[in-house]
């Protein structure tokens, strides 16, 4: 299978999570009271949306930049990525579950909260392994060893351990649980893939062929 392919298939679950989310964003309408106060009263759907809508988003541009650095794909990344697509799709379910329970309390909101952050955490940790079987198979274009492997691995799958204590968070606060996976997100803006080798002008090589796939 060649890169493309499977990125064509990945941007279409990603397309198709990112637009699920939006279903729960309807107010009851007329007969519910002034449009205002159920504009507000809807805060906690419009909140998980938010970080939901982010998560997906800023996931979908460094799955991109990811798969643009590797040199092959093999068979256990194909199903590192189905794993990764899994939790993905899973995001519109635990948003709206939580968005359900995030202004009330008791054992049912913080259960809310910890599966949306287990999804979130199972998404983490997948896409993390996509990063390390990469390294370990030496499938980059520009091979990372040694030091400089150990710290891309762990700015790239630091959100691990902050989405892990945010399951913990979730039965002290929902809200502040959500805040959390919102400055996850905020940091994976900023953070970056491995670079892509460099030709001798500073520029990144673009590949001269179709990449290989690895059974």
């Amino acid at each position: 299978m060649e890169s493309g392919r499977l990125e064509a298939f990945s941007d279409g679950v990603f397309a198709v999570a990112i637009t699920l989310l939006a279903l729960n964003l309807a107010v009851p309408g007329p007969g519910h009271g002034p449009l205002g106060e159920q504009l507000v009263h809807h805060w906690p759907v419009f909140a998980a949306y938010v970080v939901s809508f982010l998560t997906i988003g800023i996931i979908w541009v460094n799955h991109h930049a990811l798969f643009r650095n590797f040199a092959r794909i093999d068979r256990p990344l194909l199903f590192f990525n189905l794993l990764l697509l899994f939790f993905i799709v899973s995001i519109p379910f635990a948003t709206a579950t939580i968005a359900d329970y995030l202004s009330r309390s008791g054992p049912d909101a913080a259960l809310a909260s910890a599966i949306y952050q287990g999804v979130f955490l199972g998404m983490s940790l997948s896409f993390g392994a996509l990063l390390w079987w990469s390294i370990r198979r030496e499938h980059l274009r520009t091979p990372l060893t040694g030091t400089s492997a150990r710290w891309a691995f762990i700015r790239f799958a630091g959100g691990n351990v902050v989405y892990a204590a945010a399951i913990g968070v979730a039965f002290l606060s929902p809200l502040a649980s959500l805040i959390v996976s919102g400055l996850v997100a905020v940091y994976y803006v900023f953070e970056h893939t491995p670079a892509q080798a460099q030709g001798p002008a500073g520029k990144s090589e673009a590949p001269s062929g179709p990449e290989p796939y690895d059974r």
